[in-house]
């Protein structure tokens, strides 16, 4: 997962001189700030996003409780 989504599509506010927002979802960048959950439920690319995220979850190997070194064992 990724600390910051930032690479999402942005369209130019025309009111605004420097500002932007997502091209799917119309939510202004300074509101996202780089958060996936900050855009809208039905934006395309935070589902696309979250896709990718959950099967990363899932393909990513788990420890168990005994791959975990233990405290009270003894050398």
């Amino acid at each position: 997962m990724k600390p910051f989504y930032i690479d999402y599509p942005q369209e130019k506010i025309e009111e605004h001189q420097h500002a932007y927002r997502c091209l799917h979802c119309k939510i202004p960048t300074t509101i996202i700030f780089g958060l996936l959950e900050n855009h809208a439920e039905h934006c395309d690319y935070r589902i696309y996003q979250s896709k990718w995220t959950q099967l990363a979850v899932k393909l990513r190997p788990h420890k168990t409780h005994f791959d975990e070194p233990h405290v009270d064992e003894v050398d």
